[in-house]
């Protein structure tokens, strides 16, 4: 028969409390206790045996539990630092005990485990904090010592490049075009928490969403199989943050690394906090090509536009250029000058007259 853990604790718990209520009332009875003091300590002891089967498991496996689900999402690097500046704060605190020891009572009693407790905490929130620069500084401490020792070879490779992909990013889908265009290099990560949402788009009951959901997760698929780059899930997330622009911001600068996204909000939001953002929007925008107010074009009328009379055609880079009064055109390239431009959330949209044609006599 197995024994949960569960039950031993209450049971180590209902006999130490047990013991200490009984102690308790022993202390408080006289040497020779009467009937109400004997009546006392055994109340007292069937007391602290009951409140010890009951509480503690409260008191230990959940707190202890609790603590081993959070460590497990938290970097082996940042437990290393943290660990490592406990230590340091403890044989700091050792150092101390001794010219504490001599302070008189009750300082030489209370002073030395208040100041282990201080600087355990100091020391792993200070390298918790600087965790990024502790690493690099051994890092650069390795790197020295190898070359100072070893026979001289060729210089190493630059550490690879690491980008965040962000879930619109993803659902856009030009991100697998820019990638085998060889303008990017590095290791696209997607968190698992973008891969999350992507998949409640994909269960969603609204069929736009998941069809953006299912797009995304194929496009991930199939980026993993043909990119050139490769791809890694990184099975991290920020359980203090909810929200998934927050979450990737905060990865993004524990990483060090830029966040490619479509996201308009997180563009703005990664910037207040310092984090570069490679927005795939922004990039069309730069290598399209310029149409300025005024200028003019030769276009071929293919469609009709939404108002009376229009014509629409398209630029060599997909850019719509809608044309007054050009309906009895489609089908013929005319020349036209552009009178105004209006950009939209999905682009950019250009409004023209057709150039009337001046005949000499």
């Amino acid at each position: 028969m197995k024994v949960s853990l569960n039950f031993l604790v209450r049971i180590v718990g209902m006999l130490g409390l047990g013991y200490f209520g009984w102690y308790v009332g022993t202390s408080l009875s006289s040497p020779v206790p009467n009937e109400s003091e004997i009546f006392a300590t055994q109340l007292l002891t069937l007391a602290g045996a009951g409140l010890g089967l009951l509480v503690t498991p409260r008191l230990t496996i959940d707190p202890l539990q609790d603590l081993l689900r959070r460590l497990r999402h938290v970097p082996l690097p940042d437990l290393l630092a943290v660990g490592t500046g406990v230590m340091l704060g403890l044989f700091i605190a050792a150092l101390l005990t001794f010219p504490l020891a001599n302070l008189p009572s009750p300082f030489n009693q209370i002073l030395p485990v208040f100041s282990a407790a201080l600087l355990a905490y100091l020391g792993g929130a200070v390298f918790a904090a600087r965790r990024h620069d502790l690493g690099e500084l051994l890092k650069e401490g390795w790197r020295r010592s190898i070359a100072s020792t070893a026979l001289p070879t060729t210089p190493e490779p630059p550490p690879q490049r690491r980008l965040l992909l962000d879930t619109s990013a993803i659902i856009d889908g030009r991100i697998d075009a820019v990638t085998r265009t060889g303008f990017l290099d590095g290791t696209l990560l997607v968190p698992i928490f973008v891969l999350a949402e992507l998949q409640q788009l994909a269960d969603s009951a609204d069929d736009l969403r998941r069809s953006k959901g299912r797009r995304g997760l194929e496009l991930l698929n199939e980026m993993q199989h043909h990119a050139p780059l490769p791809i890694e899930v990184v099975n991290v997330d920020v359980e203090d943050l909810q929200r998934v622009d927050d979450k990737l911001v905060a990865l993004a600068r524990q990483y060090n690394c830029p966040i490619i996204t479509n996201d308009f909000n997180l563009n703005k939001v990664a910037a207040l906090q310092g984090v570069k953002v490679l927005s795939l929007n922004v990039l069309s925008e730069a290598v399209r090509s310029l149409v300025i107010q005024d200028q003019r074009l030769r276009v071929l009328i293919r469609n009709e536009g939404n108002a009376r009379q229009q014509g629409v055609g398209y630029l060599d880079d997909g850019t719509p250029v809608i044309v007054e009064d050009a309906r009895h055109l489609i089908g013929q390239t005319t020349e036209v000058l552009v009178t105004r431009l209006h950009q939209t959330q999905s682009g950019r949209l250009v409004f023209a007259t057709v150039v009337e044609e001046t005949t000499t006599s």
